[in-house]
């Protein structure tokens, strides 16, 4: 009766056809608004269907690894099969509980997102995404979340949920979505944290990757300390929802949360050392694909290069560039300096630190005194005591060098946990280097190092940068005298003191006692005089013997007497391509060429004469349907240098490497051969050599062509980067000896007189040399003989400058004025 008389109440009656108006009007809304929005199902799973997710092109290398990627998206499809099922019940645990049961729409989650509606008035919708509707806003890149939105996603996940098996829903969201670190889909993340494949991953693995889904900047581990403390306590988070949801016993979700988090850096997967070579790739197929196909049509590229190879040559030029660079000295204009050094931030501190990075650090302070003391450094929160022994090689007073506030840079010794714990001073070094490694056969090259560091400089010195050879080029001279001047390896040259002069510009006056004197025509007129790296002069030595200890007059001399256009032309056949001016200091190294071209002819060297192809870097493209869209290949058929002449370079040059500047070669206990070089004031430092299956450049210098440091030639300084990265490369090719041409005669020769060896030969003149028929030295080396030669010897130092016209043969150019200088002797021939 009560109820009643309430319904009869004339506000309860208008209250009730209000409610009633207004749940009929909002049906009939949202009637029209789900059949409006329904209009675009059709278009949206048209788009679904026919999306080709972006995905990268690869650089591989010639055995498959990658070395590189070029992408707008980081990303490589892999079907369901490849999906972990780890992977697949910790998504489903942590982000949809009920995906297997639901249509594309959770009523726990609508419920949710209800009340949180009611809560804002309809301004914040949150709490019902499925995985079906975050793939939806994925595939719409639409991320603002308000009424209209919502329901539009309700009704695509819907349609999705009814055209899509659960699986194919799961792999098209394993692909999609962002992982962090410029990294989408489960593949490309598995590769960037763990160095592993998607099907590779443990389920401790698999909970991480699964947690960056909520945020995946957040909860990146590389992105410092503390994210690195998010990301275990998300992986552990996703651990305890899949072992709430069935997924998991407690017993072994607890296990797998207490698993420490290795990362792909901690275990040495993330490699840049192939950054120049990848450059060099990029801008190729920018240039013949253009940018679209390279960022997201997924080509894939096969190089020449070998990774461990790579690897190998990246570390040698930096581990010998520092040295190098610490010689030179500590730059404290490379200091930085801070005013509150317990307050300031440095850049680079939020990042995963492992042993071999570089770090700045504030100085707070130093303590104790001589060998005990140590400075107190901090890295953001960390702080450290860092040995004064850590900063030894930066002089004597370091305290006065680094005092409170200055932040130098530090090698980081060793880290935990992607913090440093042990720290050694560094500094980046001012000074470059470049190296090139090919296989001599086929011009492909294996390994590129174009400078200390890509993102510092982009500039490539290996294949761009023209700088003088020094005594490199020596080869080259002496290659053209045994082919064309009649020379071996036992030919007497004279290493005395020489002036060049134009013939234009001087002559020559004969005394009657058979000295000789330069008068000038010209007014100003200079003589070229070169000299050797100790000022001395040895006199009377062998082709062989100049070569081996790098001097410098007899190879001047050498190239007058052969000619200088035949020299050029030898060296042009042999594979440089530069111009080379014609002038009696190159011999020396004057003309400016590329490594990539020094490469290319010490390989036709190593060939034995055939010429060695021009070096490449790009095997094979293949689209993404594995069609081949270009393919390259080359061999060394075509003679170029006389095979006899060329055996007997090599000979001289297995002397460079085995007993001359170039020994510390002997380390490898390989047969290579090859030579040294240095340049004026010591502004560039060369060593080429090779092996029978490698042909190895390295340059090293200053981009302002400045003096390295005093005495810093080729044996110090570009010797030991060959070196190391030959002991890396040597072992992976077969231990050949290089093999002398049919028909040659082989002498035993005495190397101090260029004679046929006798029993006055002492073993350590001892040379078994291959000669072309008929040329070998037949006149024994006997006592008098030896006396001869010391005789001459003697007195090369104190004998008259002898003279000889520049030009006065047919088709040498006259000099310029003043003659372009290699500038000084050569190397040390005592290293």
């Amino acid at each position: 009766m009560a109820s009643k008389r309430f319904f009869s109440r004339p506000w309860v009656k208008w209250g009730l056809i209000t409610l009633g108006s207004l749940i009929l009007v909002g049906a009939a809304t949202l009637g029209i608004s789900w059949a409006v929005l329904s209009r675009d199902t059709d278009s949206f799973l048209t788009l679904f269907a026919l999306r080709v997710p972006k995905t990268i092109t690869k650089v591989l290398d010639k055995d498959g690894n990658v070395i590189g990627i070029f992408a707008e998206e980081h990303r490589v499809v892999i079907p369901y099969g490849d999906i972990p099922k780890a992977f697949t019940n910790g998504l489903v645990a942590t982000e949809d509980a009920d995906f297997w049961s639901h249509g594309g729409v959770s009523a726990r989650g609508i419920m949710r997102a209800g009340i949180t509606a009611a809560a804002t008035f309809g301004r914040r919708m949150e709490g019902a995404s499925t995985l079906e509707m975050q793939l939806v806003r994925t595939v719409t890149a639409k991320r603002k979340v308000e009424m209209k939105r919502k329901l539009k996603e309700i009704i695509l996940a819907r349609a999705l949920d009814k055209h899509y098996t659960k699986q194919e829903i799961l792999e098209k969201y394993a692909n999609e979505v962002y992982f962090g670190g410029g990294r989408y889909g489960l593949e490309a993340a598995a590769e960037y944290y763990f160095g592993k494949t998607a099907p590779q991953l443990s389920v401790d693995e698999c909970a991480m990757i699964v947690g960056l889904v909520k945020n995946p900047n957040g909860y990146n581990p590389y992105n410092g300390p503390r994210a690195r403390a998010l990301a275990v306590d998300r992986r552990n988070h996703v651990l305890r929802r899949m072992a709430a949801e069935g997924y998991l016993k407690d017993a072994d979700a607890e296990a797998l949360s207490n698993k420490p988090l290795k990362l792909a850096k901690e275990q040495g997967r993330d490699n840049q050392a192939a950054a120049y070579a990848v450059e060099e790739v990029r801008k190729y197929l920018y240039q013949k694909y253009g940018s679209e196909a390279v960022l997201n049509g997924g080509l894939e590229v096969w190089t020449t290069l070998d990774a461990n190879w790579q690897d190998a040559a990246q570390k040698a030029m930096q581990t010998g560039l520092r040295a190098v660079d610490r010689r030179r000295g500590f730059r404290k204009e490379a200091l930085l300096f801070v005013n509150e050094p317990d307050k300031a931030k440095v850049a680079g501190w939020n990042q995963y630190f492992e042993p071999g990075d570089t770090v700045r650090a504030v100085i707070l302070g130093w303590n104790g005194e001589g060998k005990t003391a140590s400075a107190s450094v901090r890295i953001g929160d960390t702080k450290l005591e860092v040995p004064v022994a850590a900063f030894s090689w930066a002089g004597k007073d370091p305290k006065a060098l680094m005092p409170r506030g200055s932040v130098p840079l530090f090698d980081v010794v060793d880290a935990k946990d992607g913090v440093p714990s042990q720290l050694a001073l560094d500094q980046e070094p001012a000074v470059q280097g470049a190296l090139l490694a090919t296989d001599p056969k086929t011009g492909e090259i294996r390994a590129l190092v174009g400078g200390y560091d890509f993102e510092k400089s982009k500039f490539d010195r290996a294949l761009q940068a023209q700088r003088q050879v020094g005594s490199t080029m020596k080869a080259f001279v002496y290659g053209a005298a045994f082919e064309k001047g009649g020379f071996t390896p036992a030919t007497i040259v004279q290493d005395v003191p020489t002036r060049f002069l134009d013939s234009a510009s001087f002559a020559v006056t004969t005394f009657a006692d058979g000295r000789t004197d330069a008068i000038p025509i010209k007014p100003g007129a200079k003589p070229y005089e070169p000299k050797d790296y100790e000022h001395d002069f040895w006199g009377p030595i062998t082709v062989w013997e100049a070569l081996r200890d790098s001097r410098n007059v007899p190879a001047v001399r050498t190239l007058e007497q052969v000619g200088v256009q035949n020299v050029i032309e030898y060296a042009h056949r042999a594979g440089l391509t530069s111009d080379i001016p014609p002038y009696p200091s190159l011999a020396l190294g004057s003309p400016d060429l590329t490594l990539s071209e020094m490469t290319r002819a010490y390989g036709t060297i190593a060939n034995g004469g055939l010429q060695s192809p021009e070096p490449f870097l790009i095997k094979k493209v293949v689209d993404r349907q594995g069609r081949t869209l270009e393919e390259h290949s080359a061999l060394a058929t075509e003679p170029s240098l006389d095979p006899m002449s060329t055996y007997q370079l090599i000979q001289c040059l297995q002397g460079v490497a085995q007993r001359g500047t170039g020994a510390a070669s002997n380390d490898l206990h390989w047969p290579v051969a090859g030579k040294t070089g240095t340049t004026e004031e010591h502004a560039d430092a060369w060593f080429m050599g090779f092996s029978t299956r490698i042909t190895c450049g390295v340059w090293v210098g200053l981009d302002e062509r400045k003096t390295i440091y005093r005495g810093a030639d080729g044996a110090k300084v570009a010797l030991p980067i060959w070196v190391d990265f030959m002991k890396a490369a040597l072992p992976d090719t077969p231990k050949e000896d290089f093999k002398a041409p049919e028909g040659m005669d082989w002498v035993d020769t005495d190397r101090y007189t260029g004679l046929a060896a006798t029993s006055a030969t002492s073993p350590e003149n001892l040379l078994h040399l291959a000669y072309k028929p008929g040329h070998g030295p037949s006149a024994p080396s006997d006592a008098d003989a030896i006396k001869k030669i010391q005789d001459a010897r003697a007195m090369a130092p104190s004998q008259p400058v002898e003279n000889i016209l520049w030009g006065r043969a047919p088709g040498v150019p006259p000099m310029p004025d003043p003659a372009p200088d290699a500038g000084m002797a050569g190397d040390d021939p005592n290293k």
